[in-house]
């Protein structure tokens, strides 16, 4: 009889902690996340500090936390190998097991690699406590908080472009031009009153000490009108589904990647640019886009058009947006080029183009032939090394991604 009394007892015990178990062992648990940085660029790295606070009594004899950062994130982690040497990994989730007393705080740092552009909200957890007996898990996900200083975003890094892509014009040296994006400082056509907005690095101080004023350097591939950056975001020339996102993603992400880098190149210029893109303009907000939608023609409403962007801090903005922008196809780019054509003065603003595709198609290379009639220059990067047009002409200047194994 003792014995049935001690089991039942036992029992009582067990289901009575279970309950009280299953309702309190996950209350009062605080999760906190912060980074150390609000913005950084990509492949550049920073600290999250991660804080789990027990405020409670009950105390937690196992408490297993699974942190999962977004895709384009990375823990950089150190791992021994056979030989004992640490080599580096860069896992997304890591598995933790505590043992929290009540009251009791830990506070650890992480580093964290920002392999892709955009804006990552961090704070993504699968909490499980079990009790002393193994018999009573308790699970809770817990989904990134908004507000707080857990949010960072990556912005688009910068190339080399005359390294990572070659023309299809010139195959080595360095040939003037009437006019480019750019200007180079090793070749200098004159020198020239100081203006100002002229960049202090222009000013020629022997010029300046001989006429007693300020003089500037007269650099070659001077050109400071207005310029357009076209992006396609389509992957191939035929998508399954439009709306919708591209096919073939990384190519598309490399469109990015080059138009940070002319950014980049700009950036100490008084050179407006702005983006036209078959992106859905609403991912920006109510009245981001610059096209005014024609009502019989449609597609101007979903072509994005960018205010135009200019100087230092503002070429910051546009980086901020390139982070943002999703990849989504709202129009097919042959649209968007029929629209643009029958529009060409509200997309051109005088300036040329760069048009930023992953691929090449004889309707792009039409659409370059009937801007220049109205003088308006086209110039082509194309990241990718198939799916272009079967015939390039000699007149239209294309620069293709370089892919060399290192």
């Amino acid at each position: 009889m003792i014995y049935i009394a001690i089991v039942a007892a036992i029992f009582v015990v067990v289901t009575l902690q279970s309950r009280i178990w299953k309702t309190y062992a996950l209350r009062d648990l605080e999760y906190r996340v912060e980074v150390s940085a609000d913005e950084v660029f990509e492949d550049e790295e920073i600290y999250v500090y991660e804080e789990l606070r027990n405020n409670k009594l009950l105390p937690l004899p196992f408490l297993k936390v699974d942190t999962e950062l977004p895709e384009g994130l990375a823990f950089h982690l150190f791992e021994e190998d056979r030989n004992g040497s640490k080599k580096d990994v860069y896992p997304r989730v890591v598995h933790s097991v505590f043992v929290l007393r009540s009251r009791q705080m830990i506070r650890r740092r992480w580093r964290v690699k920002c392999d892709v552009r955009g804006t990552y909200a961090l704070g993504s957890v699968t909490m499980l406590a079990d009790d002393v007996f193994g018999l009573t898990p308790v699970v809770k996900i817990r989904e990134p908080e908004e507000g707080g200083r857990n949010v960072v975003t990556v912005l688009p890094r910068a190339v080399d472009l005359e390294k990572e892509f070659t023309s299809s014009r010139y195959t080595s040296g360095d040939f003037l031009v009437q006019t480019s994006l750019l200007t180079d400082p090793l070749l200098r056509a004159g020198v020239r009153d100081y203006l100002p907005g002229d960049p202090i690095n222009r000013i020629n101080w022997t010029q300046t000490a001989v006429h007693g004023e300020l003089m500037t350097n007269i650099e070659e591939f001077t050109n400071r009108r207005q310029f357009n950056i076209v992006m396609n975001m389509q992957g191939r020339d035929i998508e399954k589904v439009i709306p919708g996102p591209p096919s073939v993603r990384g190519t598309v992400e490399l469109c990015m990647t080059v138009a940070a880098s002319i950014l980049d190149g700009i950036s100490r210029e008084n050179v407006p640019v702005r983006f036209i893109c078959n992106t859905p303009p609403e991912q920006f907000g109510e009245n981001a886009s610059d096209a005014e939608p024609d009502g019989e023609d449609p597609v101007g409403g979903k072509v994005f058009v960018s205010p135009p962007f200019k100087g230092r801090s503002s070429i910051l903005g546009a980086l901020r947006m390139l982070a943002q922008m999703e990849l989504m196809i709202s129009v097919p780019i042959e649209k968007m080029l029929d629209h643009m054509l029958a529009n060409p003065y509200a997309y051109t603003s005088g300036g040329n183009m760069v048009f930023i595709s992953a691929y090449l198609s004889e309707r792009m290379i039409n659409f370059a032939y009937a801007m220049r009639r109205i003088g308006v220059t086209v110039v082509f990067y194309i990241t990718s090394a198939d799916l272009n047009a079967a015939v390039i002409p000699e007149d239209i200047e294309v620069h293709y991604k370089t892919f060399v194994e290192e």
